[in-house]
């Protein structure tokens, strides 16, 4: 069972980009894979944190994009309490 997630895309990407989006409550992310082209997304932290923390993998994206992906690679905090940011990827056909 897939998860849904709201996604907006973002136009702004880069370190400072970055943390002014982490500020605001949200994680920068990526959506790539099947030759398409590469997506730069921000989800609400809150809503993502939830899932990330039930171990679900497969999320269907919603709103400025939406298909059916598989979390890639999560990266956070040395702490381990913050994610800093999302790889997600689009399975082949």
């Amino acid at each position: 069972m897939a998860e849904t997630l709201k996604a907006t895309k973002r136009e702004k990407t880069g370190k400072i980009a970055n943390r002014n989006l982490r500020r605001d409550g949200k994680i920068p992310a990526v959506l790539y894979g099947n030759d398409k082209e590469v997506v730069h997304l921000e989800l609400c932290a809150d809503q993502f944190n939830v899932i990330v923390r039930h171990g679900i993998k497969d999320i269907t994206l919603e709103g400025d994009v939406s298909e059916s992906v598989v979390m890639r690679e999560v990266q956070w905090d040395t702490f381990g309490n913050e994610v800093l940011h999302v790889d997600f990827f689009r399975p082949g056909n």
